[in-house]
């Protein structure tokens, strides 16, 4: 009899689901599926506890699994468009989650109705600024790109400047590590 390997993972479906996680490194978001708006609540979900989120695993298949459900219905809720999701997603680790006081352990806390409806009301259907302006502060993800190449940036104007011909290829990487953030390039054209 052969020993066998313990694995968190229940099926081999699983481990196959898992892997489409690392796609969000370079796929763009407007091509995400729900298995990639999984693996970035994961993501963030470990950056802001520092531990992995715990599946509950509670069916064989992943396409019918408890959080498959969840992100279902946020989308259902929300909007289709992964873009919009994953900018809610990020909003509610940025504005909500430091507000409580204990660890969420399930997703769910991110599909309840008391989180959804502000974020809708309050961002996704608030009158949209049309233009940025050159000082307008970069979210914090975005300076982080440019700091690991050790360029200094703090406003739209900043990156505006420094996308401007010609482009070294480490800039040129960073800037495409912007857009797989969900960055508009084009934004850029219209700052005031």
């Amino acid at each position: 009899m052969k020993d066998q390997e313990l694995s968190s993972l229940p099926n081999d479906k699983y481990k196959k689901f898992f892997e489409k996680f690392e796609e969000i490194n370079f796929l763009p978001v407007a091509e995400w599926k729900k298995p990639h708006l999984l693996g970035y609540f994961c993501f963030k979900y470990k950056k802001c506890y520092n531990i992995e989120y715990s599946w509950k695993f509670n069916n064989p298949s992943p396409a019918k699994c408890f959080e498959v459900w969840q992100i279902s219905a946020l989308c259902a809720k929300l909007s289709t468009n992964p873009q919009i999701v994953k900018d809610y997603i990020d909003w509610t680790f940025n504005n909500l989650i430091p507000k409580t006081k204990r660890r969420f352990t399930s997703i769910s806390f991110i599909t309840k109705d008391e989180s959804v409806n502000p974020y809708k009301m309050n961002i996704l259907f608030s009158p949209k600024k049309t233009t940025i302006n050159r000082t307008d502060l970069l979210p914090s993800e975005y300076i982080s790109v440019f700091n690991d190449l050790g360029i200094k940036v703090n406003d739209y104007g900043d990156l505006a400047f420094l996308n401007k011909p010609p482009i070294s290829a480490n800039l040129q990487q960073a800037f495409d590590k912007l857009v797989q953030l969900g960055f508009n390039l084009d934004s850029l054209n219209k700052i005031i």
